[in-house]
């Protein structure tokens, strides 16, 4: 069928569309009348909760009865039913019940959806009440909703009645206007007006951004004209459409470069407002990169050193490059800060691009790069000058003496064994971290008992040396993912260090056990001796390499200085941690601190 004019459509289907027209109407407008009341009263109801959170929070650090009263007074008030939800569904207070006779209300659909963090709403009937209800539930705290809700809700009695009275009144109306109309025009103008108003509404939708919404009309039951005009509107949509796909594409790849730039950068108006902040250089001054845009960088940038730059950089034609030493949140940062001039597309200035590249962590590992090399050329040419000392007087002669060749022999043998020992303890530093980098350490399912077992057999001899016992102590069904062999490595290195320092006939405890902290399970690993202790300030350095409390007893006793240092890094190729506690002249405590999860 071919499209036709116009004006035959409006004559010959005159009579076809008033009837199901008006029922069609009332049907809808009935369904949003509903739906508009009810989305007002619940948003009037969720706009008390929101009043009434910073009171209950307030609240929540008092005593519950000062909360219960509060919650029985407001709702008495405000006719409204008020109730306080635990973060496990506990009921904290209510305004019409006693919270200790009701059930737990960790199930109901409101209190679910708002410890997701939205609003959630439910109309249902309520056994404490016996009538139907209408509840509305927000979070009590926006960045921890699972912590806490509170819940208001009001009689949906009030709801019913009106929506039965529009119903009743709709119907009648609408039969009213379908009997008096009865006639052509209602149905002709409706029939004209459905394209027109899909045309409309497809504008609309263009116009908001929805151009992959094209308008349908059905060209055999409409006018050439509106046909014609639809498929210009559609084709004006696609053309549309693949233009803002182009931008949003373009779009979407400088936001993915700005924010995953690993240098901080800051974009800043000619009014010193921040135009744009990625989240590299919101982490360096620990602020939201969502909520300082349009603000004065005056405000949101407190270094004074940072603003002087940036307010000169405004100032300036030119590019600005300088180091600046800024303190944050007491901690000390480095940034090479470039400023350069800042064109919108039509090549006018509107203000500066800031790159901050941070130095903190360069300058530190550099300083470490510096003391590492210049204790290793401490801890190796101590033994090698010794070595070289003892060759000479050798050769000077001594060589023919055999009592004092035998003894600088011995003296030499010791000083390789040294220098052995401090080359094999470097290698296993290097290991441990070339592996963690690599993510190469295998963490698998042990019992930890016979770990711990075979480190004691390692270290028997040196206890027996001094007469020392080894107590240990550890669940059988204790275990844990771990790498067996470094985990040995570091206990016997904590058990080595425990046997040197601690005096013939002492006792040296080995204890393992597992422990919950905070909801998480841990493995505990302490090792505890009845040496001389090690002074508070000390405690603070000795996982440093090559550090050492007594440096004349520790180099008496053999020691490298990197035994406690390789501990340091097998705990944290675990993901653990290392701890010591010590008094002076009482012993120290040195605990391995190992996850405890065994998935």
């Amino acid at each position: 069928m071919k499209n036709i004019r116009l004006f035959r459509q409006i004559f010959i289907a005159a009579l076809l569309i008033i009837i199901p027209s008006i029922f069609a109407t009332t049907w809808y407008g009935t369904r949003m009348i509903q739906s508009f009341y009810y989305q007002e009263m619940q948003r009037d109801i969720g706009d008390r909760a929101l009043l009434l959170r910073p009171h209950i929070l307030q609240m929540l650090s008092g005593s519950s009865e000062k909360l219960q009263e509060f919650c029985r007074q407001t709702g008495r008030t405000a006719t409204t039913r008020i109730t306080v939800i635990d973060g496990d569904g506990t009921v904290l207070a209510d305004s019409n019940e006693n919270p200790a006779q009701m059930d737990n209300h960790g199930t109901r659909p409101e209190i679910r959806t708002a410890m997701t963090g939205t609003t959630g709403s439910s109309l249902r009937f309520s056994k404490t009440l016996n009538q139907n209800m209408l509840y509305v539930a927000i979070p009590l705290h926006t960045d921890r909703p699972r912590a806490g809700v509170l819940r208001l809700s009001v009689p949906a009695t009030t709801l019913n009645a009106v929506l039965s009275k529009i119903h009743r009144e709709i119907l009648l109306g609408a039969l009213f206007i379908a009997l008096v109309a009865g006639g052509l025009s209602y149905f002709l103008a409706h029939r004209i007006s459905r394209p027109l108003e899909e045309m409309r509404r497809g504008a609309e939708r263009l116009a908001s951004g929805k151009t992959n919404q094209p308008i349908v009309i059905h060209e055999t039951n409409v006018s050439k004209e509106m046909a014609e005009l639809a498929r210009s509107l559609n084709h004006m949509a696609e053309q549309i459409n693949k233009r803002i796909n182009i931008i949003v594409q373009q779009r979407n790849e400088l936001e993915a470069v700005f924010t995953s730039m690993t240098d901080g950068v800051l974009a800043i108006g000619t009014d010193h407002q921040i135009i744009r902040i990625n989240k590299a250089a919101a982490e360096i001054f620990s602020i939201d990169s969502r909520n300082v845009r349009n603000k004065p960088f005056e405000g949101v940038l407190r270094n004074r050193l940072l603003q002087q730059f940036i307010s000169q950089a405004l100032d300036s034609e030119t590019i600005d490059e300088q180091d600046l030493v800024l303190i944050e949140n007491g901690r000390q940062i480095t940034l090479r800060t470039h400023a350069v001039p800042l064109f919108d597309g039509e090549k006018k200035r509107m203000g500066i691009l800031v790159i901050m590249n941070n130095l903190t962590r360069i300058n530190q590992l550099e300083n470490m790069r510096q003391d590492f090399v210049a204790n290793v050329s401490h801890e190796l040419k101590t033994p090698i000058t010794a070595i070289r000392g003892y060759v000479e007087t050798l050769l000077d002669g001594a060589l023919n003496q055999p009592d004092d060749a035998g003894k600088f022999l011995q003296i030499i043998d010791r000083q390789g064994a040294r220098l052995d020992a401090i080359v094999d303890d470097l290698l296993i530093l290097a290991r441990i971290e070339d592996n963690a980098e690599k993510n190469a350490i295998v963490l698998q399912l042990e019992k930890i008992s016979p770990i711990l077992e075979a480190a004691v057999q390692t270290c028997m001899a040196q206890a027996e040396q001094k007469k020392i016992t080894v107590n240990l102590e550890c669940p059988a069904s204790l275990e844990g993912r771990v790498n067996r062999p470094m985990l040995e490595q570091a206990i016997i290195n904590l058990l080595t260090n425990a046997i040197t320092y601690s005096p013939e006939k002492k006792t040296v405890e080995l204890r393992a056990e597992q422990q919950t902290t905070k909801g998480r399970k841990i493995i505990r690993i302490s090792l505890q001796d009845q040496g001389p202790g090690i002074s508070t300030e000390q405690q603070k350095r000795i996982f440093e390499r090559f550090y050492r409390c007594d440096k004349a007893r520790s180099r008496e006793h053999g020691g490298t200085g990197l035994g406690l240092s390789i501990v340091t890094h097998i705990a944290g190729s675990h993901r653990g941690t290392v701890e010591v506690e010590s008094v002076l002249g009482r012993g120290s405590t040195f605990t391995l601190i190992l996850p405890g999860d065994t998935e």
